[in-house]
């Protein structure tokens, strides 16, 4: 009995080990995807500001915008997906949003974001529906 337990509780502890490692791997992964999908929508924000770059630019970060925003429904909580739509809406041509209210979405936006990464926590769960999901194209 002692030498099967001798066997038993060090295969154990690194099949438990080894659990663990992966479950940590898994995590770095996720965060790594959604750093990345993170940083392409930021950088695509300049195709929101016309005097920054031309109108054929400005549509091609616009379209990229919308692709990372899709793409934002694999593993982004529904606080960064609202924060965004709530951001187009501010921008879109049809609606007359100050400048103000701009910023303070693109903020939102921005901030949604910092908070996401700064939890480190893989999504679970989420209340969006299929009614959540827009198909946008830029203008």
């Amino acid at each position: 009995m002692v030498d099967y337990l001798k066997i038993i509780i060090p295969l154990l502890v690194a099949t438990i080990a080894w659990f663990a490692n992966e479950w940590r791997k898994r995590r770095w992964e996720e965060y790594q995807r959604k750093e990345d999908r993170y940083q392409e929508l930021i950088k695509s924000l300049r195709g929101f500001h016309l005097s920054t770059v031309s109108a054929e630019e400005s549509k091609a970060l616009k379209n990229k915008f919308i692709d990372q925003l899709n793409l934002c429904w694999m593993n982004c909580p529904d606080e960064v997906i609202y924060k965004a739509y709530g951001f187009i809406d501010s921008v879109h041509t049809g609606k007359k949003s100050t400048d103000e209210e701009k910023e303070k979405a693109l903020a939102e936006l921005i901030l949604a974001i910092r908070k996401d990464l700064l939890s480190n926590k893989v999504l679970s769960k989420t209340a969006l529906t299929p009614g959540d999901f827009r198909v946008l194209t830029s203008t």
